[in-house]
């Protein structure tokens, strides 16, 4: 009889990989189209998400100067001669007019050695102290640094320097044309008389800590021994504010008027000019156009995920989603919310001007705002920014949607949970249709063999029928 049939369909004659892989493919797809078109739903659904978590993101940020009186009310503060004096002003100022007159600047010391040959010039070796203020370091000046570069070396790397700096210079000999001379210079990092110099020595090389020989030459004690000259004295600012002096270690004055910073920048002696703190409507106005806008943008993308074209029988990848339109309910509702703690006629958005339209826009009426800021602006900004103004409240429920763990989180979790479900599933379907597929390949494979051998017997019965057939004449 025939040997063993091995060649898949050479008995039968069937193209059995073929057919293997047209069945196959018959219990792939509609499980497979399946979970193609989950998938699909599921990433549109994880797009239009992200869409509308980009919107109230937006919106949110919209609101960081509005969710607080101190960023909401601003104020105006001008200077008659910003060459003069600058100035600034908080919310809690107080509106009004104010002469102001710069007496004199702050000023911070700075002391100059006499002349040396070189910046490596030997001056001395002992025990060096800088005080500045009250605050002292102290130095041990030896043969290893006892030069001008050395000394300014080591105060200025000294860890418990306690403001100042050491520089040299090198400048032209008034007493020696064409030659040059080196001197260290000490300056006090602050302005201020609270933070002038003082330098002494002990335990000088030449016996005598104050001689202004060796180390000593850099003493300087205000009024008692002054072996350094004073370039700069350590003197504090001045100002007049309607008609009473006010000092300050550095230019800036804060705490004379509540909420205002006033910057002196040069001194004029003899001359006042204006400082005046007014409500500035025009900012609060802009910021308020700006509310108006950034909730349009908001309800514009909501509006384009939700919506239904009847016409084109069309919608919105969130047309119909309850998370989605939960979100925009308690957006629409704190919107147009009374605020408890408003004050007057201003306890909404609407007695201020800011209405939905009949087309689904907020609009704003720039005359009732105008109305409302010149009638009773703190109750316009307990409006919108106080601690339950709309702007607050809105801002915390916006960081509520947007936090971990927050509505649009948690919907996220769930999505990206599905698509690692159907992720498992595709492998799941792998695996049973290469079950499958070999189910069937042995199957076949063994009928093609049984189809061979009956082929294999047929052929043999037929020759040996032949045989015992007489021959023909």
């Amino acid at each position: 009889m025939a040997g063993t049939i091995t060649a898949s369909g050479s008995g039968s004659g069937i193209d059995i990989e073929l057919l293997v892989e047209k069945l196959t493919a018959v219990e792939r797809e509609p499980i497979e189209n399946r979970l193609n078109l989950r998938e699909v739903q599921i990433q549109a659904d994880v797009s239009a998400f992200g869409t509308l978590k980009g919107a109230i993101t937006d919106l949110k940020a919209s609101l960081s100067g509005l969710s607080s009186i101190p960023n909401f009310s601003v104020r105006s503060a001008t200077s008659s001669n910003e060459d003069i004096f600058t100035v600034s002003a908080s919310s809690d100022a107080v509106p009004g007019s104010t002469t102001i007159e710069v007496e004199q600047l702050a000023t911070a010391q700075k002391l100059v050695s006499n002349d040396f040959a070189l910046p490596n010039s030997a001056v001395g070796q002992g025990d060096l102290t800088i005080t500045v203020g009250s605050n002292a370091f102290n130095l041990s000046i030896d043969s290893n640094n006892n030069t001008l570069t050395g000394i300014r070396d080591a105060i200025n790397d000294a860890t418990t320097n306690t403001g100042v700096t050491a520089s040299i210079l090198t400048v032209d000999d008034a007493n020696s044309p064409g030659n040059t001379v080196s001197k260290i210079v000490l300056s006090s990092d602050s302005t201020g008389v609270d933070n002038a110099l003082t330098v002494s020595v002990a335990n000088d090389a030449d016996g005598n800590d104050t001689d202004g020989i060796g180390l000593s030459q850099l003493v300087y004690v205000s009024g008692v021994t002054q072996n350094l000259t004073e370039l700069s004295n350590a003197q504090d600012a001045i100002i007049e504010v309607d008609g009473f002096d006010v000092s300050s270690s550095t230019n800036t004055f804060t705490g004379v008027i509540p909420g205002v910073t006033i910057n002196a920048v040069s001194a004029d002696l003899g001359n006042t000019y204006d400082m005046n703190i007014a409500l500035d409507k025009s900012a609060v106005k802009t910021k308020v156009t700006d509310l108006v806008a950034a909730l349009n943008a908001y309800k514009t993308t909501y509006d384009f995920l939700t919506e239904v074209d009847l016409e084109s029988k069309e919608s919105g990848l969130l047309t119909g989603d309850a998370t989605a339109r939960t979100i925009n309910n308690q957006v629409t509702r704190l919107v147009s919310a009374t605020v408890s703690s408003g004050t007057g006629n201003y306890s909404s958005l609407a007695t201020i001007g800011i209405t939905l339209s009949q087309d689904g826009e907020y609009e704003l009426d720039e005359d009732m705002l105008d109305t409302a800021l010149n009638s009773d602006f703190d109750a316009v900004s307990e409006l919108i920014a106080g601690d339950s103004g709309i702007a607050s409240q809105l801002d915390d429920k916006l960081e509520s949607f947007l936090q971990s763990g927050g509505i649009i989180s948690s919907i996220n979790d769930t999505l990206e949970s599905q698509l690692t479900d159907i992720s498992e599933q595709r492998t799941a379907l792998d695996l049973r249709i290469e079950s499958v597929e070999e189910r069937l390949r042995k199957q076949f494979t063994a009928m093609d063999i049984i189809v061979a051998q009956f082929n294999s017997t047929g052929d043999f019965l037929t020759q040996q029928l032949e045989s015992i057939q007489p021959k023909k004449d």
